[in-house]
C-alpha cells in the first residue's frame, strides 16, 4: 500500500513507510491509502512513473485548465506510443468506448496543455527531472466531468463539506 496526500485533485505526496502518523497533516489536503499496482512494483530502469490528471477548460475563466477526479500514476514505458497508453487508461478507468472515443490527452506542463496524437511516444515528454513540481508536469486527460454533483441545503450544518474518516490506534 502507499499514502497519497491529494490537493485540489493533484497528488503532492507519495508518504515514505518510515514516516509517523502523527506528522501527517491532514487539516488541508485528501489522504488516500491505495494498493500499489502489479506494474508499477517493477519498473525498469527507462520506465517512467508519471502523473494522471482529468481535467476540463473553463470557458467562464479564459480556458483556464480545472481539474477534477482522482488523479492517479501511470507506469510509462520507454518507447511507447500514446495509443497503447490510451489502452491501459481505458482498461484502468473502465471507460465505455463511445465515451472514451471523445477524450483528448495533453502532456501539460505549467498549466499548458499540448496535444498528443495517438502515434507520439509519451515517455519522449516526460524527460526532464529536474521539474520545480512533479504534479506541474503530467498526462491530462481531457474530457466532461461526469460525476455527479452534489447539492448542499443552505442550513444542512455549518460546513458544506464531507467529515474526513479519522482512525485512532
Amino acid at each position: 500500500l502507499r499514502l497519497l496526500e491529494v490537493f485540489y485533485h493533484k497528488i503532492y505526496k507519495i508518504f515514505p513507510l518510515h514516516e509517523k502518523i502523527e506528522n501527517i497533516n491532514d487539516q488541508y489536503w485528501t489522504l488516500r491509502a491505495e494498493e500499489i499496482p502489479e506494474e508499477e512494483k517493477n519498473l525498469g530502469p527507462n520506465d517512467r512513473l508519471i502523473h494522471v490528471y482529468h481535467f476540463m477548460k473553463d470557458p467562464l475563466q479564459n480556458q483556464q485548465i480545472q481539474n477534477f477526479g482522482d488523479p492517479f500514476y501511470l507506469a510509462i514505458r520507454e518507447g511507447e506510443t500514446l495509443a497503447e497508453v490510451k489502452e491501459r487508461i481505458q482498461k484502468k478507468l473502465q471507460v465505455p468506448d463511445e465515451e472514451f472515443c471523445k477524450w483528448k490527452f495533453a502532456f501539460i506542463s505549467m498549466n499548458r496543455p499540448d496535444y498528443l496524437q495517438d502515434s507520439d511516444v509519451v515517455s519522449a515528454r516526460f524527460q526532464r527531472r529536474d521539474v520545480y513540481g512533479a504534479w506541474e508536469q503530467y498526462l491530462g486527460l481531457e474530457h466532461a466531468d461526469t460525476a455527479p454533483k452534489r447539492a448542499y441545503t443552505a442550513n444542512q450544518n455549518r460546513h458544506t463539506y464531507e467529515k474526513p474518516v479519522r482512525i485512532y490506534n
